[in-house]
Order: structure tokens, then C-alpha cells, then sequence
């Protein structure tokens, strides 16, 4: 960590102070959990808001962001250039009003108008490969370059966003520090101008201490477009503690630019006229929905559209009810054993709370040492790290044994290597089923008829592009795999696209008789997500479950609807009246069941849940009812997503208040 220049430095109202800035961003790798069934659970396999568009992401999301360098730029401001001479953008309006410009840029040097100066960061630290630059002046100090919008000025950031070693996703960013005082309570949004790449603007405040910044993410543009954010909008990044925003206690602005992890993105961004407003010039909510009865569904069914004969069926209600994922640990990208994180300790307060199964997430090929090599096909033999591997799988099989729980082995892929380009990989394919062998092969001679193979939690989480045919391909090359070692433990199979519903009714049983079919279900999304930060629902807040009238709105910003919520968002909240209730969740089950039951195979859930974040604790408990009374109808067996976290059954090593009669459990 680098330290800034240290000059006098003017608070926004106007007060003096000098202090000694360190260039801080917002990142703890260390810190971070990653909690999202949507991206791989739900917390993990979610529409991800600003790039990736999936349904899972984990219980929150994941994403660190550091600081750590200031950046050498390219070129210098300081050149005498005419901005007529330059190519006419704009024209942009100038900032002014109650509340204060905070820079213009108009005197082309790297201070703010509240004497800040301007600073940049990467990824570096983190081992990414990021870089970021920007005009300097003759002293080599961060400086405005010139434009023709308008303006004279505008503050340029050129980037490449590559992640090099970094696990998460790349990023950069550039920032103003921020005298805090009271009187910066009056501000109640900020206003700029920008030009080119997708960018997340952040408000910084002294009550956040794990670098989950408030923020608000803004789309690309390749032409000069105003950005208009309330500081009511702002949410979090998610993965650190929720703090209430309090204008009072800004210390910072800053920006940052985000890449993925599959590919290397090289773009740029002009910032101009960064106003923040006084609370009397920012927009007010204005009524735009109607408040309407619930439109409840009818449910109906024969028995024998739902019984299923196979003795599978009676294995999985035996085994697999009443369960719960242990989330946020061995699936995660840099997910690979370090320590017990959970262990012995969690698996017997579950069994004592009345839990049954445990459903283990785990990326098993990070324990291929040679994983690359031998997808290159440099090496013609698959090996691992057995110490480790079995060690961590060996004693999950010990205690959930000595406390009456089924285990099941699911290999989660949170870091998205089995993705379009791999499915067509006959090597990548070829190292997913020998990983499975060589885990079926150590547990062949295990007597436990509780103990289950998973092939692989929701096939391309990231984006949901690969096909059910090429995932039924990869997928029979595991069982055959599994079975050259192993014929007598169960194996799970969940369709492509997150496990879903619509493709497993669609599907032929595969001919293999010892497998189990599984879906996830998170519906109502819009309840169940409602601020998740990986998911195009980050500010969404206070939708009740079920749906209720007397709880609803004209006002869809009263439910964290802003001017940046996607229209699919606020369609979906405009006509909750219709999907926020039990029926209307069961008419989707019902579907996988009746195919389960025309083709004679048992199907369980073994991811649902509402995150903790924006929902309140009765609609959470009658969400949760409303599920186990669906399963217990339907005779189809659930494990809960998750353990603890923003999808949580137990906290402080008890049992949620409310869930021993939600979920039937307890001691």
C-alpha cells in the first residue's frame, strides 16, 4: 500500500484539515465470504448485475476490490492543445445548484475544487495483472485531460483488466478523498458526466471497516451521458457487514472498472462535472404501480400423476430430507482446503436440530494437481492430491456417520471451468469423469447406502450457455466413470441451466436405474434475491411473502426500484401479485414432479432459500413453510441452502426463532 501526496487539504463545506491519505480500496481477499446459490447456489447462480446474467451467484457475492498503486500515466496533459482543435463531443451542461462541485476539471491538474488529489489503484496486491493510467503533468503528478464537450477538461482513466493470478474478477479504480464532516449530511445524491466503459461509482463512508463500499453501478456509453444516482440507492457490495449509509460521513469518491475472469478487456473512461447535490435536488419517488388482489393460481393434481413406485423413491425421502448445504467454503474460486472452516462441530448442531442430510460443495478438480497439463493433453495420467482431498472427504464421510446424517458429495464448480468452450473439450470432459472415478474408487467399498455422488452442481452457472445435450454428454461420461469402479452408491443429475425445471421435463431418463434427479428452485426470485448483490435485484428491498396488499405500494422506489433497475426487474415487481404465493411456486415443482412420477424416478430439491438482506423475518418463515408444505405434498425431499450466511438456518450455533415449525426440524 502506497502512500498518497500529503498537502493541506480543504473539507467540502470549507473547513481546513490536513491529512495523510493512503490509497485504500475496497478489498479483503481474505475477508470476503462468497455466498450465492444463484451462482452456484442461489447466492450463487443468480443474474449477476453488472456482466454476467445467470441466476446463481452465492450469498453474496463476491468481490474484492484493493487498492494499491498510483498509477504511472502515459501522456501529459501539460501540451498547450486548443480544445476547438479536437473532435466536438457534448455539449455537456456545467454542474451548479444548492450542493457543491466537487471537480470540473477545469484547472487541468489532479486536485479537486475541495483540494483533493486524485489517485488511482489496481488489482496488483491481489496477484492480478491490471493496469491503469492516466495524463500527468510535467512533474509527473496526476493530471485533467483536454476535451472538446463543453468543457476544457475532463479526468481520463485509460485500463486493461486482466486477472492474472487474481481469483475474483479483475478490477482498477480512481478515486478523491473527502474531508468527513456533519454538514455533508445535507447531500443527498451526486451527478457526473462520463464517456466510455461500464464503471461502478462509490461513495465511501468511515462506518464501513471490510471495504464494502456502498455503491452504484453505471452502464457503458460511447457518447457523453449524465449519471444520476441517490444516495438512497446505493447498496452494498455484499460480502462484508451491512452498515446504514450516512452522508455525514463520506470520506471518499471514487470509481471502479471490473473485467471477468475468462478473457483480457482493454477500454477507457472521461469523468466530468461531479456535482453532489443538496437533498432538495434529488429526484422523489413517484407513484407507478397499482396495488392489486392476489391473482392465486389453482393447483391441481390426481395421486397418481405424483406417486412414484421405484424403490429410489423411498431412499431419497429416507436420506435426503431435511437438509442442509454447507456454503461458502470448498466451492468458492480460491475454494481449495486450507483449514476446517466447518467441521464436526457444525455437523452435530445440524443433527441436533433435527436435520437429516448434509449436501457437501466442493470443486473436486482443484485436487487434480496436473488438471491443465492434462487437458492440454501434455499429460496422459490425471493425479491428485490425495492427502488433502481425502482427508476433507474422509472425515465429512466420519461425522455425518457418527451423527445420522446422509452425506452427499457435490462437485461445484464455483470458478466456471466447465462453461460452452470446455463442454465441447473432449479432454475437459474426459478429466471430469476421471476425477469422479478416482473419488467413486475410494468410497466403492464403503458400506453407507446414505453416501451420494452429485455429477456437478448446475452445469455453466456463470451464463447458462451450454446445451442440455452437451451437458448429457459430459454427464454420461461421469456415470460411466463412477460405475467401471462403483455400481452401488446413488448418483444425482441436475439439468443445464441451473438445474432447471423446464429442461428436466423435457429430458429421457438416463438408463443408469441408480440415480436420482434434482432441481433447485428460488422462486419467488424477486423475494428471494431481493438485495443480492451479484443479481440484477441489489437494491431491491421490503417485498413480503406472500404477497399481500395491505403491504404493497404505488411507489415501486419504495421497494428500491431506481432509475438503473433493469425493466425486467420492475416488470417482475409490478406483477408479484401473481407469482407471490405458494400456489404459484408449487405450479412450478409440480412440473418436475409429474414428470418424476411419468417416468417412474424420484426427483428432489436440494437448493432453495430467501436471503436475509432486504426481507423481513415473518416473510422469511412463511416462505420457508410454504416450501416444506409444497415438499411434504408432493413427497419430494429438500436441503436448505444454506448453513449460516445471507441464506442461513443456524446463527450463533442455533437454530433460526421460527424455522423448527417452518421446516418441520428441531431439537
Amino acid at each position: 500500500m502506497q502512500l498518497k501526496k500529503i498537502s493541506p487539504k480543504f473539507g467540502i463545506l470549507g473547513f481546513a484539515t490536513v491529512l495523510a491519505l493512503t490509497a485504500c480500496g475496497d478489498d479483503n481477499p481474505q475477508a470476503i465470504p462468497t455466498n450465492d446459490p444463484s451462482i452456484n447456489n442461489p447466492e450463487n447462480t443468480v443474474p449477476a448485475s453488472s456482466s454476467a446474467t445467470d441466476p446463481t451467484s452465492s450469498n453474496g457475492t463476491i468481490d474484492p476490490t484493493s487498492s494499491s498503486d498510483i498509477a504511472t500515466g502515459s501522456s501529459s496533459s501539460a501540451t498547450a492543445i486548443d480544445p476547438s482543435t479536437l473532435p466536438a463531443e457534448g455539449p455537456i451542461t456545467a454542474a451548479e445548484g444548492l450542493g457543491v462541485v466537487l471537480d470540473d476539471f477545469e484547472d487541468g491538474n489532479g486536485m479537486s475544487n475541495t483540494d483533493g488529489y486524485w489517485y488511482t489503484y489496481n488489482d496488483n496486491d491481489n496477484e492480478g495483472a491490471s493496469i491503469i493510467t492516466t495524463a500527468l503533468d510535467e512533474e509527473g503528478n496526476i493530471a485533467a485531460q483536454r476535451v472538446n464537450n463543453g468543457s476544457n477538461y475532463a479526468f481520463k482513466v485509460a485500463y486493461t483488466l486482466d486477472k492474472g493470478g487474481y481469483a475474483y474478477e479483475p478490477y482498477v479504480g480512481w478515486g478523491v478523498q473527502i474531508d468527513e464532516n456533519d454538514a455533508n449530511g445535507r447531500f443527498g445524491g451526486i451527478t457526473y458526466w462520463y464517456k466510455g466503459g461500464a464503471h461502478e461509482v462509490h461513495v465511501e463512508i468511515s462506518d464501513v471497516q471490510d471495504y464494502d463500499v456502498h455503491l452504484a453501478k453505471v452502464a457503458a456509453s460511447t457518447t457523453w451521458k449524465q449519471a444520476v444516482i441517490r444516495f438512497k440507492d446505493l447498496v452494498q457490495g455484499g460480502w462484508g457487514e451491512e452498515v446504514p449509509f450516512d452522508a455525514k460521513h463520506i470520506t471518499a469518491i471514487s470509481f471502479q472498472a471490473k473485467g471477468n475472469k475468462s478473457k483480457v478487456i482493454t477500454d477507457s473512461l472521461f469523468i466530468d462535472n461531479i456535482y453532489l447535490q443538496d437533498t432538495s435536488e434529488v429526484a422523489k419517488d413517484q407513484p407507478d404501480m397499482e396495488i392489486k388482489d392476489p391473482l392465486i393460481p389453482t393447483v391441481e393434481f390426481t395421486e397418481a400423476e405424483i406417486t412414484v413406485t421405484n424403490p429410489l423413491q423411498e431412499k431419497a425421502m429416507k436420506y435426503l430430507n431435511k437438509g442442509v448445504n454447507f456454503t461458502n467454503w470448498l466451492e468458492n474460486a480460491d475454494g481449495k482446503f486450507k483449514s476446517f472452516e466447518l467441521g464436526e462441530k457444525d455437523v452435530q448442531i445440524l443433527a441436533e436440530n433435527g436435520f437429516k442430510s448434509l449436501r457437501l460443495p466442493i470443486d473436486l478438480d482443484l485436487y487434480a494437481t496436473n488438471r491443465d497439463a492434462f487437458i492440454a493433453g501434455t499429460d496422459a495420467e490425471l493425479k491428485f492430491d490425495d492427502d488433502t482431498l481425502f482427508m476433507v472427504l474422509d472425515s465429512f464421510v466420519e461425522w455425518t456417520g457418527k451423527y445420522n446424517m446422509s452425506l452427499v458429495i457435490d462437485y461445484h464448480e464455483y470458478d466456471n471451468s466447465y462453461n460452452l468452450t470446455s463442454a465441447k473439450d473432449e479432454n475437459y470432459i474426459k478429466m471430469m469423469a476421471e476425477t469422479w472415478k478416482h473419488v467413486a474408487a475410494h468410497y466403492a467399498e464403503n458400506t453407507r447406502e446414505d453416501l451420494f455422488f452429485e455429477l456437478l452442481n448446475e452445469p455453466d452457472m456463470s451464463n447458462g450457455k451450454v446445451t442440455a445435450a452437451l451437458w448429457t454428454n459430459a454427464a454420461q461420461a461421469m456415470i460411466d466413470a463412477i460405475r467401471t469402479v462403483d455400481t452401488k452408491h446413488t448418483i444425482l443429475f441436475g439439468d443445464a441451466q441451473w438445474y432447471s425445471i423446464t429442461l428436466l421435463a423435457k429430458r429421457t431418463p438416463f438408463t443408469d436405474d441408480n440415480i436420482i434427479y434434482v432441481i433447485h428452485t428460488y422462486e419467488p426470485f424477486t423475494f428471494t434475491h431481493q438485495g443480492g448483490s451479484w443479481t440484477d435485484y441489489a437494491t431491491i428491498k421490503n417485498i413480503p411473502f406472500p404477497y399481500d396488499p395491505a403491504k404493497w405500494s404505488t411507489v415501486s422506489g419504495d421497494f428500491g426500484v431506481t432509475a438503473s433497475t433493469k425493466a425486467y426487474v420492475k416488470t417482475n415487481i409490478k406483477n408479484y401479485y401473481k407469482t407471490g404465493s405458494k400456489e404459484a411456486i408449487m405450479v412450478e415443482i409440480l412440473k418436475a414432479k409429474k414428470w418424476a412420477a411419468a417416468n417412474n424416478v424420484p426427483v428432489i430439491i436440494n437448493e432453495f432459500g430467501a436471503l436475509n438482506l432486504r426481507s423481513t423475518a415473518e416473510s422469511r418463515i412463511n416462505y420457508l413453510t410454504a416450501m416444506r408444505e409444497i415438499c411434504d405434498t408432493l413427497q419430494i425431499p429438500w436441503t436448505h441452502w444454506g448453513y449460516t450466511g445471507n441464506f442461513s438456518v443456524i446463527e450463533n450455533g442455533k437454530l433460526i426463532e421460527g424455522l423448527d415449525k417452518a421446516l418441520g426440524v428441531g431439537k
